[in-house]
């Protein structure tokens, strides 16, 4: 597949992650759409409707209560079937617990639940963006992130029984804002990413998307370094999005902050397991200022 293709193809998954700006429900509509938005738009036009027979086949969707009455949840299934959960708890949004469950194929009940943050009460679900995220990596393993202390990390044990400590892999930055992201690919490669400012920076055109990296299945971490150095700034109450293909290709997804009005989305590609980045610009939005 063409790296243009793949842009378009990742894109439309992603942006379903990408959380809307505080300052407004909607743009003016007035931008023309950039390159890649196009060609979505000719593909659309060319697409041909499914037929109801074609959805059936696909199987209907099923609808589950969240258990224990959690809220904020995030779901992957795996290659098994096997339906991974975590979702928060607690009696104030801004300090409480995040916990995980599963659900194996052709099961009705979830397994009992485990708590993953090892500090109690330090996750919260303030608003829709800055709240846990979930990624299954080499052998099953679940990797976990989300705002706490900073831009907290807990990975499930080898035994598959509790999570490890949680770890903050914020090192040279600070103001974690916007919930952070995490994927992971069958080789043992772990990717945390969040957007922040480098310590001593201020204001969301200063602001940049950070990656912090392990090699080893999440057992260590190389410090954060940005994804991409542009200065494209970062929307702080808009949210990122990580993803890992099986071929190792890593993307990420955030929203731009340049001249306190422009929120554009941008596609950031890495064929090399994350060192390097190639950007495109997925959609532009202006704000009103």
């Amino acid at each position: 597949m063409s790296s243009g293709a793949r842009i378009l193809a990742v894109a439309v998954v992603l942006a379903l992650g990408v959380a809307g700006c505080d300052k407004v429900g909607r743009g003016d509509g007035k931008q023309a759409p950039s390159a890649p938005t196009a060609r979505a738009e000719e593909r659309q036009g060319a697409s041909q409707p499914v037929s109801k027979e074609r959805t059936e086949e696909r199987g209907a969707v099923t609808r589950l209560r969240v258990p224990n009455g959690g809220i904020q949840p995030q779901a992957v299934a795996d290659a098994n079937g096997t339906l991974h959960l975590i979702y928060f708890k607690g009696e104030n949004a801004g300090a409480g617990d995040l916990f995980y469950v599963r659900r194996d194929a052709g099961k009705e009940r979830f397994s009992e639940p485990i708590r993953i943050n090892s500090r109690p009460n330090s996750a919260c679900a303030a608003g829709s963006v800055r709240g846990g995220q979930i990624a299954l990596g080499k052998g099953g393993r679940v990797h976990v992130v989300w705002n706490g202390v900073g831009s907290d990390y807990a990975r499930m044990n080898d035994a598959g029984t509790a999570f490890e400590e949680q770890r903050n892999l914020m090192r040279q930055t600070n103001h974690a804002d916007g919930g952070c992201t995490v994927a992971a690919d069958d080789a043992g490669n772990v990717y945390v990413v969040w957007h922040g400012h480098l310590k001593g920076d201020d204001g969301e055109d200063q602001r940049k998307v950070w990656l912090a990296r392990s090699t080893g299945d999440g057992e260590t971490f190389a410090p954060e370094a940005p994804a991409w150095k542009e200065p494209t700034g970062v929307c702080a109450c808009c949210s990122t999005r990580a993803f890992a293909d099986h071929k190792g290709v890593v993307y990420l997804l955030y929203r731009s902050a340049t001249a306190k009005v422009n929120r554009d989305t941008y596609l950031l590609v890495s064929d090399d397991r994350g060192q390097t980045f190639q950007q495109a610009l997925v959609h532009k939005w202006k704000v009103p200022g």
